[in-house]
């Protein structure tokens, strides 16, 4: 009777274990801010929302990793947490984007270069690479871009209309004796993004004229590398 060998169980490694308890830690500080607000009913900053959102939003390395396993790399993994961390837990939820007049602005900046980066990673994995023409790579990468920050634009506006939220601003008195919303910081948001867009762009433009890696190279090789492949056991 023939024995079945099976492949042993991968450990995780430090980065992703780490990952995971950093992301357990911030949820649940997100989440007791928003029982606190619940509870409390103390709510002057308007976060009821953006605490619930965070504690979410830090689940998701946790439940790509029990979902794709090592198909989501630990680079992605650390990547969305160190972004989420600086956009959201510190800019929102810590309000360093009323403390800081530019921070706001220099994340959706960096939103621009993450959206396209985000791009680049749906394409290594849904076509070949090296075999997409650099126009192609551009467009699509930019069109994610931007479509994230429509997208992002889109919630704000839908939670300030139907959950009484300030994402796009506290309402001011018109003369006439309306309250209305300034658009004005919805379109600075998106040129901003706008802006980390055209800096993914110029980021690929420099690595295929120069042929060199300049970290984009180091990108591509972890979006299209195959784990299952990698760690197959060798055939005796």
């Amino acid at each position: 009777m023939e024995s079945e060998t099976k492949a042993p169980a991968r450990r995780l490694s430090p980065l992703r274990l780490g990952v995971f308890i950093f992301c357990g830690a911030a949820s649940l500080f997100a989440l007791s801010y928003f029982l606190y607000i619940v509870i409390s009913g103390n709510d002057p900053y308007n976060k009821f929302m953006t605490t619930l959102l965070v504690t979410f939003m830090y689940l998701v390395p946790v439940a790509a990793h029990l979902i794709f396993k090592e198909k989501v790399s630990d680079f992605v993994l650390t990547f969305y947490t160190a972004f989420l961390t600086v956009a959201s837990l510190l800019g929102q939820v810590l309000r360093f984007n009323d403390i800081f007049p530019w921070y706001d602005k220099f994340c959706h900046f960096t939103f621009g270069y993450v959206g396209a980066l985000a791009g680049l990673f749906v394409l290594c994995k849904l076509s070949r690479y090296e075999r997409a023409h650099p126009a192609f790579i551009c467009i699509v990468t930019f069109s994610v871009s931007m479509m994230c920050a429509a997208c992002w634009e889109i919630m704000e506006y839908l939670s300030s209309q139907f959950l009484g939220q300030t994402a796009q601003g506290k309402p001011t008195l018109t003369a006439g004796g309306e309250y209305i919303v300034d658009i004005t910081d919805t379109m600075l948001d998106i040129i901003s993004n706008f802006g980390g867009a055209v800096l993914f762009l110029v980021h690929y433009i420099l690595h295929k004229l120069t042929k060199r890696s300049l970290l984009f190279g180091a990108f591509v090789k972890d979006f299209t590398s195959s784990p299952a492949k990698e760690n197959a056991p060798e055939e005796a």
